[in-house]
């Protein structure tokens, strides 16, 4: 089915940036959020009557917290085509929210969509998934989940990630200013080597989808040299177990949202 108008309930970070992608886009795209700071409400068509946003949106991606997700879907006036990006709250929850007959996918997408590198993960009513590709598909890698609980570890490794990498490349210029670069120096240089480290791994898998990053890991690694040696402090501070464990601690706490 078409969907020929997409409604988002919550415009800030996440919503913002899905509304901003799908508007970038010429898709046409309508907000609902009261509580939105007009400053970051420029630009956006916001819709401030609730009975008239529903009337013109035909598909309505929901982006508010979790713990007003299922009043916000209560308060709908008719069956709806939905979309939820709220972390730990399951199709079942979601459905028995919704008016009778609406259609329901959870999906969980990343930040990173707002440059169309996103990140997504989608479980739900099939009918929904050729429109949630079409929405999606062009800002964003979209995974087909087998099974729902897998959400919650798409939402500790991807939905969560960002913000990984984010704190290794501010970790990783600090370390260069320690070592004597200017911190503007020493950002750019890590900004730089995470994306092209990113995107040699993507080539090489495109080649060989069997390819481990270890493999390229060894590459740049001489026996006595310099990456060994700072390799060798990574695994003396725990830095593998510490990103493992992130990621398993933010999947539990999306469990723990859910209960």
């Amino acid at each position: 089915m078409k969907y020929n108008k997409i409604g988002i309930i919550g415009c800030g970070n996440m919503g913002g940036a899905i509304y901003r992608s799908l508007q970038s886009r010429k898709i046409d795209v309508i907000g609902f959020d009261p509580y939105l700071d007009p400053k970051k409400a420029e630009g956006m068509v916001l819709e401030s009557d609730w009975s008239q946003f529903q009337k013109k949106a035909d598909l309505i991606i929901v982006a508010v917290k979790p713990a007003e997700v299922s009043k916000t879907l209560r308060s709908l006036e008719s069956p709806k085509a939905i979309l939820s990006v709220a972390a730990g709250i399951d199709t079942k929850i979601l459905s028995s929210s919704a008016p009778s007959g609406s259609k329901v996918v959870r999906i969980m997408p990343n930040l990173p969509i707002m440059v169309g590198k996103g990140a997504l993960g989608y479980y739900g009513d099939k009918e929904l998934y050729e429109s949630l590709k079409e929405i999606f598909s062009p800002i964003s890698y979209c995974l087909e989940l087998s099974k729902e609980e897998l959400l919650d570890a798409v939402t500790g490794l991807s939905g969560s990630g960002p913000a990984y990498v984010l704190r290794f490349i501010q970790s990783l210029a600090e370390g260069g200013v320690a070592s004597g670069l200017t911190y503007s120096q020493a950002l750019e240089l890590s900004i730089q080597t995470v994306i092209g480290g990113a995107e040699l791994l993507a080539k090489e898998l495109e080649k060989n989808p069997d390819t481990h990053p270890e493999v390229l890991k060894n590459k740049v690694t001489s026996p006595g040299g310099t990456t060994i040696a700072g390799l060798e402090e990574l695994e003396k501070n725990k830095f593998p177990f510490a990103i493992i464990s992130a990621v398993k601690r933010a999947t539990e706490r999306s469990k723990e949202l859910g209960n």
